[in-house]
């Protein structure tokens, strides 16, 4: 089974005063935790239990050059969102072309800095090893980012507009969903203030 991981961090930041993605916690560019994080998942992959057969393949979507230059070091495939204005979406569907031959894409966003390896690896497997065609993260109460969704969804992703992100997809598909519960609350926090 191929999953595309795809990193969004393409938004504007208009909340937050500037680029967010830049801002910096405890000395180091949001921006990189996930990346950090995506990096040791995708190399420690075949260490986890699960599938074998399995590969993971990660999607950086950006429109600002300095992510690109970071991404493209860790070996991650990166693409230019020449249009961030038209919201989420569009991200969305750049991720998606790209990742036409995957059999699932899992979506993640670039300021959640404290969302840990080990939940990503339990999506991934969680959608694996069940009959569900999307799996989406929860701290008990809410559900939020990442989610993975299988091929099936994918056009209906592709479909969607303005800064609108899967959750439509989901509450379209609430009797399809597994729902993976977070280690941490923290680990759902995004960051739309300066802290």
């Amino acid at each position: 089974m191929k999953i595309g991981i795809i990193m969004l961090a393409a938004g504007n930041s208009r909340r937050f005063g500037s680029n967010k993605l830049l801002y910096e916690i405890q000395g180091k560019p949001m921006f990189c935790y996930i990346l950090d994080t995506l990096y040791d998942v995708q190399k420690n992959w075949e260490q986890l239990p699960g599938e074998p057969e399995s590969c993971l393949e990660v999607s950086v979507v950006t429109q600002y050059d300095f992510i690109a230059e970071q991404a493209e070091k860790y070996g991650f495939r990166v693409y230019n969102n020449p249009a961030p204005e038209r919201g989420i979406s569009s991200s969305v569907r750049i991720g998606l072309e790209a990742n036409q031959e995957a059999d699932a894409a899992l979506f993640c966003v670039a300021d959640q800095p404290w969302l840990s390896g080990q939940t990503i690896g339990g999506l991934i497997h969680a959608c694996i090893r069940g009959e569900k065609g999307i799996v989406c993260v929860s701290d008990g109460t809410h559900m939020g980012n990442p989610c993975i969704f299988r091929k099936k969804y994918f056009g209906e992703l592709g479909l969607l507009n303005g800064d609108k992100g899967g959750k439509k997809v989901v509450l379209s598909h609430s009797d399809d969903v597994e729902i993976y519960q977070v280690a941490a609350d923290q680990e759902l926090l995004d960051i739309d203030y300066k802290v």
